[in-house]
């Protein structure tokens, strides 16, 4: 296939993605989405999570987004990390261009930018007159991380990515030049030397397109594994793997280690915590033991088994309990063939979701873990995504579970985007579903608070589409200084459309599952839009020491914004 090719075939995937995942943007936003979800396609993020990240508009220092990961997990405010020694905490940049060249411009941005965005000292009302509030947000999250991370001793790893529709990487001598001087000033402003910087054209768009998480995994043990059957429908199979090919297990195509095994984990790799330092001697001090003789080994959960002698290949695979135990064989790349050491491995067979959640709430109950890691196998959750499916949507109480299916992204819904929903709609705390994204989910109190067993799912779809509908028109905003505004203010705007399309402000959770989201039409649109942002500009003229970050996570604007809308519905406006 010819380069300038890739261009043309580019626009129809891009133009099939727009379709597949019902995206009502312009050319430029639908690119954006598109170029996130390939460059970050083996990180574990969700769609939501890279429409959030996005940050461009006016005032945006030429970033369009930026994703701050802890540990490979994606980080939407600075409550919901625990940063030790073995933290690696990754700020990832990107320009997302729907142009035919690189373009030295856009590093020029970015070399006036990062020195000041990023300079722990600008204060915040400076930093203003230059940034748009997105950008300050995501800049004063990473500049606490980083600087707890730095503090206990973690590592910083800088990613700059630049996508364009150019039909391959043909740049000058001078971008080349100014591609250096960014890299040295991350060098020397982050103090990390882990600073790289990545090109995309409309070739490497098309080859991360046309790659694909690997769904079917293959397990060599070291003799035929036991196949046990347990009743009708149980099976089963126990064995040796030899530590390099359970290496091999775990690898991807491109050396790194396959983290989508480990979704049903509700920990990820603890690092040099005693256990692993245990492990890892173990490991590295070959002796007269065998490896299986002192670990516990590994439980895999798959679906549809295929044994040939001693290969099993298996579909869905997730380890759900061994992390600690993979990761640390993982490490200890440099093991050799010659090395007979073995792994035990049990591999249950399951499709049934009811007996795999046991499975994996039991396993991770053995060790004290944090309530809100196990949410998704609660009842509540289970009848909340078996009801969205009746009605054509998917919710993803498993992260990443109906993502990694191909399912339209505008149609799946995670528990914390529905946990912010009803919380701004049906308990009408907008502020509070801004402010703490990450905490809603924490203490059995809030949880239960949010979900009920009583209410009407209806009122949850209706919340999450409600929410995704007013995101989406204030991301079509033409004006990119209201537009900037406005996405502060999503679940409050939320609120808004609901008060007005109930005509009452008691709304309560049967009139929610009652709306016609017909009536959420341009028209409706454009007038609580206007509306909002004329609540929102008096409440700033009157309290000029405010900024707008500050104003939507506070509960004194909520009750201003209350009572306005209760003067305009006694007054019948």
């Amino acid at each position: 296939m010819r380069a300038n090719n890739a261009t043309v075939i580019l626009d129809g995937c891009i133009e099939k993605f727009k379709n597949d995942n019902d995206l009502d943007l312009n050319e430029s936003e639908v690119f954006e989405l598109f170029s996130l979800n390939q460059i970050m396609k083996n990180e574990d993020v969700t769609f939501d999570n890279l429409a959030n990240s996005i940050t461009d508009g006016g005032q945006d220092g030429g970033i369009d987004s930026i994703i701050i990961l802890h540990n490979g997990d994606y980080i939407e405010d600075d409550s919901e990390y625990n940063c030790k020694n073995s933290s690696v905490i990754k700020l990832i940049v990107t320009q997302c261009k729907t142009e035919k060249t690189f373009k030295e411009n856009s590093i020029d941005k970015l070399i006036s930018t990062f020195p000041v965005l990023f300079d722990l000292e600008q204060k915040e009302e400076e930093l203003e007159k230059r940034f748009n509030p997105q950008i300050i947000e995501k800049r004063n999250v990473f500049g606490n991380v980083w600087s707890e991370t730095i503090s206990n001793g973690g590592r910083l790893e800088i990613c700059i990515n630049y996508a364009c529709k150019a039909n391959d990487i043909e740049i000058s001598s001078s971008f080349k030049s100014k591609k250096e001087q960014l890299k040295v000033i991350c060098k020397e402003l982050f103090s990390t030397d882990k600073v790289e910087i990545n090109c995309f054209s409309s070739k490497e768009l098309l080859s991360l397109f046309q790659s694909h998480k690997r769904n079917r995994s293959r397990i060599v043990f070291k003799d035929t594994p036991l196949s046990v059957n347990y009743g009708e429908t149980g099976l089963g199979y126990i064995g040796l793997v030899k530590l390099s090919d359970y290496i091999d297990f775990l690898t991807l195509e491109n050396g790194n280690i396959n983290d989508e095994l480990f979704e049903s984990n509700v920990r990820h790799f603890q690092g040099n915590v005693d256990v692993n330092n245990k492990i890892k001697s173990t490991l590295e001090n070959i002796s007269d033991r065998d490896f299986w003789w002192l670990n516990n080994g590994i439980t895999i959960i798959a679906e549809e088994p295929k044994q040939l002698s001693k290969i099993l290949t298996l579909e869905n695979v997730q380890i759900v309990n061994g992390l600690q135990t993979s990761y640390s064989i993982y490490n200890l790349r440099t093991v050799q063939n010659k090395d007979d050491r073995a792994v035990l491995v049990k591999v249950i067979i399951s499709n049934n979701k009811d007996i795999t959640d046991d499975i994996i709430e039991a396993t991770n109950y053995q060790n004290a873990v944090s309530p809100g890691l196990l949410r998704a196998t609660d009842n509540i959750q289970k009848e909340i995504e078996l009801f969205f499916l009746q009605n054509g949507f998917f919710y993803d109480r498993r992260k990443n579970y109906y993502k990694n299916q191909g399912k339209p992204g505008n149609k799946i819904f995670g528990i914390p985007f529905l946990a912010q929903a009803i919380k701004a709609i049906i308990l009408k705390d907008p502020h509070t579903a801004r402010a703490m994204p990450t905490s809603l989910l924490k203490s059995d109190a809030t949880y239960k608070s949010i979900f009920k067993d009583q209410d009407n799912f209806g009122a949850y779809l209706k919340c999450c589409l409600i929410v995704s509908k007013i995101h989406h028109s204030i991301l079509n905003l033409e004006d990119k200084q209201k537009k900037n505004r406005l996405v502060n203010f999503k679940y409050h705007i939320s609120m808004i459309s609901t008060i007005i399309l109930l005509n009452k402000m008691d709304y309560n959770v049967d009139e929610i599952s009652n709306i016609n989201l017909n009536l959420i039409d341009n028209s409706f649109v454009e007038n609580v839009l206007s509306k909002a942002d004329d609540i929102i500009n008096t409440y700033l003229n009157e309290h000029p020491d405010s900024n707008i970050i500050n104003v939507a996570k506070s509960s004194d604007f909520v009750t201003y914004m209350k009572n306005i809308m209760y003067h305009d519905q006694a007054l019948g406006i």
